[in-house]
């Protein structure tokens, strides 16, 4: 089925078809770029996380032990706010790499961006926070023996609980403060009114839902949430206050804020689940692990059926319900008629 008009992007229309796989290329080394760049600030923020490596690298930093509180804040709140800032550029700078992939509409294009932060978040903010430190060293052993991967990771989850704590608490309280208030698209709009645009008939300030932006910082959450739901039981109470939190947020949003761009008639519901099943993967791999720690060999062996069956059933819902998302059903084509 073609597009609806208001979904097409028509600049990239007449890009030659041949090109495009060179686009891709280009997109994916620069994606992993990208990734690179950003482990620096994601590494120097765990280092300020542990306050004993911080006074090691950093003796003046030893000065705030002569302020009541301002460690727990120094090691405590500000890693999390410092990586939510610098992550919060990661959407655009990636929806920017996206129309330079010469999509056709903006339902790919928003599609592509979301999977890519997605994979962004989860090596730069869940895998690099897990094995920071000693990142090079346990990397190479994990590599150099293969079987010992479950228990270090295991044990980096184990150790990580507070800070993942913490982000999901900034991330709440801070993501969502910003989502109200927008003070980004305030500044773009100011910065436009006052430049390029200025002396032009003002457009209406009215902009679609970012799912690009929303959805892989909410799978992010979950991913934690499921991968401590055992490891740590105590961060699910905050993560179901984010989730409340996030859901009015969001329904004010889109009911009073948000305009419709292109229907998407279900199909991020296949990213969301492949979402899902990876959280799970982890979650499994990680308790294999952690049983490995507790000495209990037995109740590591019977999670990997488990591993194998979460697999099996992720192909099966591929095989049986991903067509479904490829092709409307003629009572969507009539609605669209």
């Amino acid at each position: 089925m073609a597009p609806e008009a208001r979904d097409v992007i028509w600049g990239n229309v007449a890009t030659p078809y041949r090109q495009l796989p060179l686009y891709e290329i280009g997109i994916l080394g620069a994606v992993v770029i990208l990734t690179l760049f950003f482990a620096i600030p994601v590494a120097a923020v765990q280092g300020i996380a542990k306050y004993e490596r911080l006074r090691k690298w950093f003796p003046p930093v030893k000065a705030i032990e002569l302020v009541p509180g301002l460690k727990s804040v120094v090691t405590g709140y500000l890693p999390s706010a410092i990586l939510n800032g610098f992550i919060y550029i990661v959407p655009f700078a990636m929806i920017g790499l996206s129309r330079l992939g010469g999509c056709i509409t903006r339902s790919k294009q928003d599609m592509k961006t979301c999977k890519m932060v997605f994979y962004f978040l989860v090596a730069n903010v869940f895998f690099l926070s897990l094995l920071s430190g000693s990142l090079l060293d346990q990397i190479g052993e994990s590599f150099s023996q293969p079987k010992y991967i479950p228990s270090r990771l295991a044990s980096a989850v184990s150790a990580q609980a507070d800070f993942f704590l913490t982000y999901i608490l900034t991330n709440g309280l801070s993501g969502f403060s910003l989502e109200i208030l927008q003070p980004g698209l305030l500044v773009w709009d100011a910065i436009k009114s006052n430049t390029w645009d200025r002396g032009r008939e003002r457009t209406p300030y009215l902009y679609s839902l970012p799912y690009y932006r929303i959805i892989p910082f909410v799978a992010l959450s979950t991913l934690i949430g499921i991968v401590y739901a055992v490891v740590s039981p105590m961060l699910l109470p905050f993560l179901t206050g984010y989730f409340l939190l996030g859901y009015v947020v969001f329904i004010h949003q889109i009911e009073d804020v948000y305009i419709t761009s292109y229907e998407t008639f279900g199909q991020y519901w296949p990213y969301i689940h492949h979402y899902i099943i990876v959280a799970l993967v982890l979650m499994q791999i990680t308790m294999i692990g952690l049983f490995g720690l507790k000495s209990k060999p037995s109740a590591s062996f019977s999670t990997i059926p488990l591993l194998i069956l979460t697999l099996i059933f992720n192909h099966y819902c591929n095989i049986r319900f991903y067509p479904t998302f490829c092709r409307l059903s003629i009572q969507v084509m009539d609605n669209l008629l």
